[in-house]
């Protein structure tokens, strides 16, 4: 019979793929994962507390009623996300490759290359795919918090200072906000935000810009091909045709819950009925909830995937035709200052090189 490792698999997952494997490692450990009951391997109940009234002006000399002033239900929810994965190895094979096909390196590979993208491109799926479902539950634009506005390196920290704005509005706390874009978007804030600071007259150590600070959250650049807004978990996860580009999600760490738990774990040695293979085999759940009182913590920004540049692969200036600009790189406008015949001896910094561009 073989021996269900479950509970300590799940742990050395945990431990050994989250920090370096995982770029969504802290919304999978999300705070509000504390609250999670789980019933059963499939189904959890989570806490809703909610205060039923207010503070009243008191009367003196009166004798006020003491009563219970809250109430204390539970949401019950599945895990759907219902998931395994197995294969056999020969002995022969462990043999042959002096252990490197092993199981305990088969599996290694497999979560580095199958399950933790799988889990990337799940945890953004399902938040942008339930704060649209929750617009419209609660009767608002189903749009609400999603913006569509194209994204330049002159409106991309302004589109981020308008998401950091709608969470102050809605009362989102201002710790644990974390920004996640694809790498794409990444290298532009970074671009504009060295070219928007400006140094404060007079105090040189104040720095300052027209629009919040990257310094305020958490940033986190995510590869392209894993923060998209829909993906087919048939057979492990691959890129939806339908699916947007998702340039830049805000969150607040804690508008969402993300309950796993493993059921299953194990191998078993050659025998008969594995035609003399191993067997490994792991089974186990998964889901990410949004929280309904919570769901205005976290928004988008999404675009059509086609002309997503790869985070190796930008643009480059044609210098024939096309001025350079802030989103260019330094060889690119000294490229295009060569071809149009402009000194720039002496000039190495973005901002001066820019400054010649006519």
């Amino acid at each position: 019979m073989a021996i269900n490792y479950a509970d300590k698999y799940q742990q050395a997952v945990i431990d050994g793929f989250y920090p370096n494997d995982l770029y969504s490692s802290a919304l999978w450990q999300s705070p509000s994962n504390s609250q999670i009951n789980f019933l059963d391997a499939k189904h959890i109940k989570v806490p809703r507390l909610q205060i039923l009234s207010g503070r009243k002006n008191r009367e003196r000399r009166t004798i006020t009623t003491p009563a219970a002033n809250y109430s204390l239900n539970y949401d019950v929810y599945e895990l759907k996300f219902d998931r395994y994965w197995s294969t056999l190895v020969d002995p022969l094979d462990m043999d042959e490759s002096n252990q490197v096909v092993s199981m305990a390196n088969i599996t290694k590979q497999y979560n580095q290359d199958s399950k933790m993208p799988e889990k990337d491109r799940e945890m953004f799926s399902k938040l942008f795919e339930q704060r649209q479902a929750i617009n419209t539950d609660e009767g608002i634009d189903e749009n609400a918090g999603i913006h569509t506005e194209s994204l330049d390196a002159k409106n991309a920290l302004k589109a981020y200072d308008e998401m950091m704005r709608n969470l102050d509005r809605a009362r989102v706390p201002a710790q644990g906000r974390i920004l996640y874009c694809d790498t794409a978007t990444y290298y532009m804030l970074k671009d504009a935000e060295a070219v928007n600071r400006t140094i404060v007259v007079g105090d040189a150590q104040n720095i300052n810009r027209a629009v919040r600070s990257l310094d305020e959250v958490t940033v986190v650049p995510v590869p392209e091909d894993l923060i998209q807004t829909k993906f087919d978990f048939t057979d492990g996860s691959k890129e939806a045709d339908d699916a947007k580009q998702i340039k830049m999600m805000l969150i607040w760490n804690g508008t969402q819950i993300a309950p796993e738990k493993y059921s299953f774990a194990g191998f078993d040695a050659p025998s008969a009925s594995t035609s003399g293979n191993w067997l490994y085999y792991e089974q186990s759940y998964d889901d990410v909830l949004l929280l309904k009182p919570k769901f205005r913590g976290v928004e988008f920004f999404i675009a059509d995937k086609d002309g997503v540049e790869a985070p190796n692969d930008r643009k480059k200036v044609n210098a024939e035709d096309a001025k350079p600009d802030a989103n260019s790189t330094v060889s690119e406008i000294t490229a295009y200052l060569d071809k149009q015949g402009i000194d720039h001896t002496g000039k190495t910094k973005k901002e001066d090189l820019l400054a010649l561009v006519k």
